[in-house]
């Protein structure tokens, strides 16, 4: 399934930066959300790879920890309502436990799975724990359990310009 027609202006990032090509799961009341990375469209970060035996270009830990940025918002607006567009904003607190279990190559697509482990709120802000798995040809390639901080700010509406 294509990411929801509102999800641009309940984003904190601009499409480009979401890494994701297609949103495969989106379940509320599992606390899941899937989705698929086409490695072949990393173009403009495999390009600046250098080629050296043993070290094929594959998918950078930078685009895998943005990706679950980008799955955390989702989760965020779609599972617990937390609209940007009402003036919610979040932020990565931990990063625990993460592993790159194999290397992603490019060609095979990625899918990338977060679980929502606790959601809670304390004084107004929401604080959510996460499990998070990327699989590539059956093989993890890549686990964390982290946590992110939900906040209200004054801001209405869609993203300033």
């Amino acid at each position: 399934m294509p990411f929801p027609d509102d999800f641009p202006d309940e984003c904190l990032y601009h499409p480009e930066r979401w890494y994701l090509h297609d949103v495969l799961e989106l379940d509320a009341a599992a606390g899941r959300v899937v989705g698929l990375l086409d490695t072949t469209q990393l173009d403009r970060w495999t390009l600046h790879q250098r080629p050296w035996p043993g070290h094929p270009a594959h998918v950078p830990g930078a685009v895998i920890v943005q990706i679950t940025a980008t799955l955390g918002n989702l989760h965020a607006v779609y599972c617990l309502g937390l609209r940007l567009t009402e003036g919610w904003v979040g932020f990565g607190t931990h990063l625990k436990k993460a592993r790159f279990g194999r290397l992603g190559t490019i060609g095979p697509p990625v899918t990338a799975t977060l679980d929502a482990v606790r959601a809670r709120q304390i004084r107004g802000v929401w604080f959510t724990d996460y499990r998070f798995t990327f699989e590539q040809e059956g093989e993890v390639i890549y686990t964390s359990e982290q946590t992110a901080a939900w906040t209200r700010s004054d801001h209405r509406g869609p993203a300033p310009s």
